[in-house]
């Protein structure tokens, strides 16, 4: 073999070099395009399971294998008339309206009873949503909330509203009962 043909086989060899290479390095390109979009979803999917589970509960952890007793306690609370959240508190339209504050989860027939009684609108805050903890307490509540800036209520407790004034604060059983039997 001459040197001519030499040198035509080296050009022909590099060329195919250069054409593998560039196959490879939009091989190993569309490969890691693909493994970031699959690591993106794959984040994705870990921050929403994250938030249902801790957040939103729209996950059940519990280990509570009892699926129809979740349903119903889920129907039970979607079904509520007229609940809100607490931070709706004041903005209600009725100038005068009652909120209740309890847990729907653990909810006292005997005062249930007393409020469906009352002829003012009655608005409900599950105190056991995620939403409302900044709202609840296991202390006294605050008795002279003037806005949702001061409004702590502890579990049961019922506030009468009128022109988006406090003018009646009762706490715990006993003292919603007789302020409704007045």
């Amino acid at each position: 073999m001459g040197r001519e043909q030499r040198r035509k086989e080296a050009k022909k060899n590099k060329k195919h070099f250069n054409e593998n290479k560039l196959t490879e390095d939009n091989t190993l390109k569309v490969s890691t395009i693909i493994k970031i979009i699959l690591a993106i979803v794959l984040i994705i999917l870990v921050l929403y399971y994250i938030l249902a589970v801790f957040v939103t509960k729209e996950i059940d952890v519990s280990g509570n294998k009892d699926s129809s007793t979740s349903a119903s306690t889920n129907n039970t609370n979607n079904s509520v008339a007229n609940k809100i959240l607490a931070t709706a508190t004041f903005r209600q339209s009725p100038s005068v309206y009652y909120v209740y504050y309890y847990d729907f989860d653990d909810e006292d027939e005997e005062i249930s009873n007393a409020i469906s009684a009352l002829t003012d609108k009655v608005y409900k805050v599950d105190t056991g949503d995620s939403l409302n903890k900044n709202y609840v307490t296991t202390d006294a509540g605050n008795k002279d909330v003037t806005d949702i800036s001061n409004l702590k209520v502890k579990n049961p407790t019922l506030i009468k509203i009128d022109n988006d004034k406090v003018i009646e604060y009762n706490e715990d059983k006993d003292s919603i009962l007789s302020a409704l039997s007045e």
